[in-house]
């Protein structure tokens, strides 16, 4: 038994739109998933074709548990998946040892002991993983990007902010000038009850805003800090049209497919799917030729959509010259990538070998034998990808 929750994200979900078997929900013409359950949905994607110069980075792990004289070759300015049985080394090699290895890749500094070569031209690693994005309920989404910061500055710029002494600091809920004195800012107060777990509550003050009173009295162009925290990303868009700063990173949340997000959200709240996306926005807005994005399992907990805007944030990354890897199991992923590095046989002490290496296509239609390779051939018979379509 299954049940869709649907049919897109935030206020546009939370409805039941598809329940019953795989086969109903193949039947039904509601539900999202069926498409890739039957085999129907279009799982090659849109490739973002880089101007690459063909270099690439080459390393060799002598003795690192069960890894033995690997070589791995990872093509700049493309995308990389690493695949393989769990325990066949796809973490000794990426993660214990190429990530390190470009890291100490500068004059005077040591590689990793078991690293025993490395040529390579990229110069920073930047790891993005799936874990909370912020501590506590004072991170949310205006905080963690550069829009607090520049709605502070608007408001603290208004003739009537001025005429009262307002600064910067009144328009940040964080700071004794413009909290909430009952709350702190937090927008909730924990109420203590003897023999009994805390309770936590609206504050009856500020009534979740965060705010005092006459910062919220504040206004701009109608709006008053408050209002706008309350915004979606997409509700914000034409609101801050006249202003660059602001309007530059709702664009880049929007291609990233977080519109549906507050601008006062949470960040804790959010899934490890946005949460992802989140950290990545920060890195869209500037080349990023020379660097090593590396993603550990990034599709966990996502519905084949979310793994279709994955790919796409990820193919941005790639025109901005970055060299992508994801280590990963997903098929559709695998798909995707331009290159492929399979692990292998199994795991364990039967793992830690090259079992492939190439374009996942060419690996495809090849008579290379691993156990990812005979999951991705029914994977690319299932959905009718045929090996002459490259990319």
């Amino acid at each position: 038994m299954a049940i869709e929750i649907g049919p897109e994200a935030g206020r546009k979900g939370e409805q039941v739109i598809a329940q019953g078997k795989p086969a109903d929900l193949i039947q039904n013409p509601q539900s999202l998933i069926g498409h890739y359950i039957a085999g129907r949905a279009n799982i090659l994607y849109p490739k973002v074709t880089a101007a690459t110069t063909g270099e690439q980075t080459t390393m060799t792990v002598g003795q690192y548990f069960n890894l033995h004289d690997v070589t791995i070759k990872v093509p700049d300015n493309q995308i990389t998946a690493v695949s393989g049985f769990s325990g066949a080394g796809k973490t000794s090699l990426i993660l214990d040892s190429l990530v390190p290895a470009i890291e100490a890749h500068h004059p005077h500094e040591q590689l990793p002991e078991q690293v025993t070569q490395l040529t390579t031209d990229l110069t920073s690693v930047v790891s993005i993983d799936a874990k909370p994005v912020g501590k506590n309920t004072r991170s949310t989404l205006a905080t963690y990007t550069s829009i607090m910061n520049n709605l502070r500055k608007l408001f603290a710029g208004l003739p009537e902010s001025q005429v009262h002494h307002y600064g910067i600091a009144h328009f940040s809920y964080n700071n004794k000038e413009g909290a909430c004195p009952n709350c702190g800012g937090l927008g909730s107060i924990i109420l203590d009850i003897q023999y009994l777990p805390d309770m936590e509550e609206t504050c009856p003050e500020c009534h979740g805003n965060r705010y005092k009173p006459e910062i919220e009295a504040i206004k701009w162009q109608g709006y008053s800090i408050v209002d706008l925290l309350a915004l979606s990303v997409e509700e914000a868009i034409p609101v801050f049209a006249d202003v660059p700063a602001i309007q530059k990173e709702l664009k880049i949340l929007k291609e990233i497919d977080l519109a549906y997000l507050h601008l006062g959200e949470s960040t804790p709240s959010l899934s490890g799917g946005e949460a992802q996306r989140l950290k990545l926005a920060t890195h869209l807005n500037k080349k990023r030729a020379g660097t090593l994005f590396v993603f550990d399992e990034p599709s966990v907990g996502l519905h084949p959509r979310d793994v279709e805007t994955l790919v796409g944030v990820i193919n941005q990354l790639k025109s901005k010259g970055a060299t992508i890897m994801m280590i990963t199991h997903d098929l559709d992923l695998m798909t995707n990538a331009d290159y492929l590095i399979d692990l292998g046989p199994k795991g364990g002490s039967q793992g830690g070998q090259v079992m492939a290496m190439g374009a996942p296509f060419e690996l495809v239609a090849s008579d290379a034998e691993s156990l990812t390779l005979s999951y991705l051939r029914a994977h690319f018979k299932k959905f009718q990808l045929t090996t002459t379509k490259v990319g």
